[in-house]
């Protein structure tokens, strides 16, 4: 895997309440051996990453990767950082990343220690 960064963003989402917007950061590495691109992303706010992983989804495709012809269910590899959330943590027991992984419109979640390469 590619360690460098090639792009970092802070991203706002919907959430529930209009008034409190969820954040996230996000960092899109460089292509991995299997042609797809990491993205990490870390909350900024106290909304599960997870339970508005659609929206965030829809966010990054939009503002993001629609500009430069990259469908995000098809070329990316996506990753919660998990190491400041205790519940995703006590969740997905202990591991350091939630892998995102999709299957049409489903997406399965595992716990995962490293970035795939």
């Amino acid at each position: 895997m590619s360690a460098n960064i090639l792009y970092s963003r802070d991203l706002l989402y919907i959430t529930e309440n209009l008034f409190e917007p969820g954040s996230v950061h996000m960092e899109v590495l460089g292509p991995t051996g299997k042609g797809k691109m990491p993205v990490i992303i870390e909350t900024k706010t106290s909304h599960s990453p997870v339970k508005y992983m659609d929206t965030i989804i829809r966010s990054m495709q939009t503002d993001i990767f629609d500009r430069i012809n990259i469908n995000v269910k098809k070329n990316i590899n996506l990753y919660i950082d998990a190491k400041d959330n205790s519940e995703l943590l006590a969740q997905y027991d202990n591991s350091r990343y939630i892998k995102a992984e999709f299957d049409g419109d489903h997406i399965k979640y595992s716990g995962v220690n490293n970035i795939d390469e």
